[in-house]
């Protein structure tokens, strides 16, 4: 039975009375597992975009990962190697005990929930699959038709359209507000001078994700 990827901030929620894309929270933005899907042999590595309040947007590394639900003692793959938690694709023996338990056809992949923790505290929760193999998702971000640079000089009081080839997105920004936020293409209304960042975050349907951070610089 194929899975979407499960992302649960369990930490770090923005306030009710915020709009969804406001950046200036302490919370996760996205969970990306690299690859989302892995073969026997093969090796996952996991980090996370964090927005800060107050702060930019930060990549980082968790400080805890496990995964104690799995079948098959498949709990095992998740450990910490030097200074980074990974992921490694099991024996196909062990795979096919999973799926025995899970009740999946011979061939269908394998998916594992993982329990991560990063600085804050703050909690997620993402799906690996194991016994295939594919790669995150790329995203091409524009505006007015043109690829968008790392860093963006805008101005103050007007209203660009942005937009993406992801599968879904999901934008966010410290400066402006943001207009389908949750949509491929959004708006940004520019407000007052700011710096800041936009960011988008694309998923698609077998759990992978990406994610690209734009530098914003808005003067009147």
């Amino acid at each position: 039975m194929k899975r979407l990827a499960l992302l649960l901030v369990l930490a770090g929620c923005v306030d009710d009375s915020d709009p969804p894309w406001q950046l200036d929270h302490d919370r996760i933005l996205a969970v990306r597992i690299d690859p989302p899907a892995i073969l026997t042999g093969e090796v996952a590595r996991l980090d996370a975009l964090l927005a800060h309040a107050g702060g930019p947007t930060t990549t980082e590394q968790p400080i805890g990962v496990t995964a104690a639900g799995a079948p098959a003692e498949l709990f095992t793959v998740v450990h910490f190697n030097l200074d980074h938690w990974e992921i490694d694709g099991p024996p196909e023996a062990q795979l096919a005990q999973a799926r025995a338990e899970l009740g999946l056809a011979d061939d269908a992949p394998v998916p594992i929930d993982v329990k991560l923790q990063f600085p804050g505290p703050l909690y997620a929760t993402k799906t690996v699959y194991l016994g295939t193999s594919y790669g995150n998702p790329t995203a091409r971000v524009t505006l007015d038709g043109a690829d968008v640079p790392a860093s963006l000089a805008l101005t103050a009081h007007r209203a660009y359209r942005f937009v993406v080839d992801a599968p879904r997105a999901h934008w966010f920004t410290s400066c402006g507000e943001l207009r389908g936020h949750d949509q491929l293409e959004v708006t940004l209304v520019t407000g007052e001078a700011c710096s800041g960042e936009l960011v988008l975050v694309g998923r698609d349907d077998r759990g992978g994700t990406m994610w690209q951070v734009i530098s914003l610089s808005i003067s009147l």
